[in-house]
């Protein structure tokens, strides 16, 4: 049987972006996601809008987050700026970022730890009647009702009379990890040279249910651009992973990971230059796990070009 040429490409198809409905620090409701930013005298605590926004998103949906300016987060820093996402809801439930240490690769999940997150909740709850009271006496001028800028030092501060700042409740006489009451650090700090890198960061989103010890959800990740720009990104599509490739007579084995969200199916041609809207669909592929998964295409053409894409 004479040589085959073959070849793999995975592929990823995204979708457009849509804009989100806010909350505001003014009017802020339980389940709002706040958008934190520090970095030495200024904190920024945004309101993002309700979590159902976010869980309510489609697949591979991008959601801008608006509700500040480039402006606002100059007055903290963009540079070496360290930022989470966080929420909780009246039964404790958590929401929280955790960041990556590799852009491309999801982090480990949280783990949920069940009644004990009421801790957590006590010390989120704090933020936003401290940033109403920065907010009241106009402490930053140029803060909005969606994006206060505040002093980073709540304690023995007294513009602070109902709440705390977003740094002193998150470090604690602890130091981090919500005054220690959370399992880690939920925040993503930023390169000393960010804005001149041309490379974004990623923090991956959370749900930790309060009824149960089991992993958290993951629900997407934001990621912050280097202008500063912020965009949540619902469910994602992960890019396949081949593991291996091998062909024995007429049959071809393929073995991949595929993602937890969106669809995946393995596409061939002979025609390597063919438009990719004309390749067939010889195969609808696994999704919703990370385990590794075999696919298998048998055909006797002798030139068979694949691509698996996830969308």
């Amino acid at each position: 049987m004479p040589n085959k040429k073959l070849g793999l490409i995975a592929i990823l198809v995204g979708v457009a972006a849509s804009n989100i409905l806010a909350g505001t620090i003014t009017n802020y409701a339980v389940g709002d996601v706040l958008v934190c930013f520090r970095e030495g005298g200024n904190d920024m605590v945004v309101d993002a809008g309700p979590i159902s926004t976010f869980t309510g998103a489609t697949h591979n949906q991008r959601i801008p987050i608006t509700q500040y300016t480039g402006t606002q987060l100059a007055q903290v820093g963009t540079n070496s700026v360290s930022w989470s996402a966080f929420a909780w809801l009246g039964n404790n439930t958590l929401f929280m970022t955790r960041p990556r240490a590799s852009l491309n690769q999801q982090s480990t999940p949280w783990n949920s730890a069940g009644s004990s997150q009421s801790g957590v909740v006590g010390q989120m709850q704090t933020i936003p009647p401290g940033a109403l009271d920065e907010f009241n006496l106009l402490v930053n001028s140029n803060s909005t009702s969606t994006a206060v800028i505040e002093e980073d030092n709540s304690d023995g501060n007294p513009n602070y009379t109902d709440g705390q700042s977003y740094h002193v409740a998150l470090t604690g006489a602890y130091g981090s990890d919500w005054d220690g009451k959370f399992q880690g650090n939920p925040e993503m700090t930023t390169p000393g040279n960010f804005v001149t890198k041309a490379a974004v960061v990623r923090s991956d989103f959370y749900q930790l249910s309060s009824a149960s010890s089991a992993q958290g959800t993951w629900l997407g990740y934001f990621e912050l651009n280097t202008n500063g720009a912020m965009t949540y990104v619902a469910y994602p599509t992960t890019p396949p992973l081949i593991n291996a490739f091998s062909r024995s007579g007429s049959t071809a084995t393929i073995t991949y990971k595929s993602g937890l969200y969106g669809t995946y199916n393995l596409l061939a041609t002979n025609n390597i230059s063919a438009p990719l809207s004309t390749w067939p669909v010889v195969g609808v592929l696994s999704n919703g796990d990370t385990l590794t998964h075999t696919v298998q295409d048998t055909d006797t053409t002798s030139n068979k070009f694949y691509i698996i894409q996830g969308q």
